[in-house]
Order: structure tokens, then C-alpha cells, then sequence
């Protein structure tokens, strides 16, 4: 389940109620895996239910970074916050994205350009770059789209997914 595609669950503005409702939802479906994304990922600690440990085996906690800097920013804090899965979403792709070799790396990206009418534009060799370092560093790679509506290239066209523990 991905939830809230148009909302962050993170985000200081939602309603903690709302939080609390959707943590019980989660608890009483273990057989659906959660994806909750967030640019937010300073604020999951703190919004994390109590009962979550090391994490809820059905969660997927992911953070949205469109370059480089926004990687080295948010996945910094999201790679200290235990889950099951712990992924990235490289959208809307507005710059290069090369992956630190030493560290701990994301469970799995997905890569992708943006989308509407005045969508910037998506280098197809920076998804290209990126889907290499996920093979060498044995992360599952997801091509989601390319800018607009332009087809993805044949030699992107990956679509793995990641296994959780």
C-alpha cells in the first residue's frame, strides 16, 4: 500500500490523530506491506508510534531526493531509523544522483522524471549511472518513468523490488 500518494504522513501540519488511526490500520494488516513517503524524514522519529522498536515488519519508510544534495541530506537522517525497508525515491530527478560506496545504502530506489506540463527534464544517463551503482552495490533498481511522457529507453526498463528480512 502506498499511502497517502498525495500527502505526507511526516509532515507537521497532518493531524496526529490521523497518524495514530493510520499506525492502527498497519498493525491490523500485516499481511499488506506500508509504503510511507516523506520529504520529511527529520520528523519520522518523532512521529513514530510507541510500539515501534525496530520497526513494524509491514513498513517501508522512504524519503523523496532530487539530487545529490537532497540524498546526502535526507537519507543521512532516514538511515538511522530502523524498518524493514528503507528506500528512496529519486523523483522528481533534476540532477545527478551518484551513490556513497561506504555508509549504509538504501533497501531500494526508484527512479523516475517528472511529470505535468511544466515538467523539468530528466537525463536518462543520470538514471543510467545510478541503476549501475545499484547493480554493483546489489540495490533493486525501479525505473518508474522518464520526464513527461517520453518513453523510457529500452536499457532502463528495470523493475526490481526489494525483499524484506
Amino acid at each position: 500500500m502506498f499511502c497517502a500518494s498525495l500527502a505526507d504522513v511526516f509532515d507537521n501540519r497532518a493531524p496526529g490523530m490521523a497518524r495514530e488511526d493510520l499506525f492502527g490500520l498497519i498493525r491490523v494488516t500485516p499481511e499488506l506491506d506500508w509504503l510511507l513517503l516523506t520529504k520529511r524524514p527529520q520528523n519520522i522519529r518523532k512521529m513514530l508510534p510507541a510500539d515501534w522498536g525496530s520497526g513494524y515488519p509491514n513498513v517501508w519508510l522512504g524519503t523523496t531526493c532530487e539530487d545529490q544534495a537532497r540524498y546526502d541530506l535526507r537519507w543521512s537522517v532516514l538511515s538511522e531509523i530502523q524498518a524493514s525497508i528503507r528506500f528512496i525515491s529519486y523523483e522528481p530527478a533534476i540532477g545527478p544522483l551518484v551513490l556513497h560506496v561506504d555508509g549504509p545504502h538504501p533497501d531500494w530506489i526508484i527512479c523516475g522524471g517528472e511529470s505535468g506540463p511544466e515538467a523539468r527534464y530528466m537525463d536518462p544517463e543520470w538514471a543510467r549511472i545510478l541503476m549501475c551503482d545499484c547493480g554493483d552495490l546489489g540495490i533493486p533498481f525501479f525505473m518508474k518513468q522518464m520526464t513527461g511522457k517520453e518513453p523510457i529507453p529500452t536499457d532502463l526498463v528495470l523493475r526490481q523490488w526489494p525483499v524484506a528480512a
